[in-house]
């Protein structure tokens, strides 16, 4: 789980409402405040006068938040909306009774470990923009030594997106009666699991 030193333990309780009571959103949301969340825990602060860990102007502090779970979710637009009401970064552990994962934003885009898998962070770093980057690659599974985040990240995006299409088309097929249509389909299944194999192997 999260092995920081004592020294940047905060473990304090906060109120829900404190997301959306002086901020402007939807209805909708705040009821998945009140549907989906039971508590809400900040539990570490990672930050340059604890650690010793320089902070940089993309990153001055690092949080750790804890949201027990009414239901097994992911919660998007919650996190979404607390990211939104806070200037640091933050890494969430999302609980569920027995069940937990753990989600991280970066570049706009929440990224979420798998549910119930054990990551051990690497929460040192020469600043602390490189222990962001380093709780974003654990989190999706990035070896630590790759240079470009980004580029690495991209490239996962894209290989979901065409295994989603894939996966899309091949029921579409399945389901077609017309044999030109089938045919048809396959052609541009076919055509994306090439794209996916070369985007593998790059």
């Amino acid at each position: 789980m999260i092995n920081l030193p004592k020294s940047c333990e905060v473990n304090r309780f906060i109120p829900k409402n404190t997301f959306y009571t002086k901020t402007d959103i939807s209805n909708s949301l705040k009821q998945e405040f009140t549907d989906k969340v039971e508590k809400i825990y900040w539990r570490y602060k990672i930050s340059q006068d604890i650690l010793n860990i320089n902070k940089t102007d993309e990153v001055e502090e690092i949080e750790v938040f804890e949201i027990i779970l009414k239901v097994k979710n992911d919660c998007k637009n919650i996190l979404n909306a607390i990211t939104k009401n806070i200037p640091y970064k933050i890494l969430f552990m999302l609980k569920y009774e027995n069940d937990f994962k753990y989600a991280i934003k970066y570049n706009d885009t929440i990224y979420y470990s798998d549910w119930n898998i054990d990551i051990n962070f690497n929460f040192s770093g020469l600043n602390l923009s490189e222990v962001y980057n380093n709780i974003v690659k654990s989190i999706t599974n990035i070896d630590e030594e790759i240079n470009d985040l980004d580029l690495e990240l991209n490239r996962k995006n894209k290989i979901v997106s065409l295994e989603n299409e894939i996966e899309h088309l091949t029921r579409k097929k399945d389901l077609e009666k017309q044999f030109n249509r089938k045919v048809e389909l396959n052609l541009q299944i076919q055509g994306l699991e090439k794209e996916l194999r070369e985007i593998e192997d790059d």
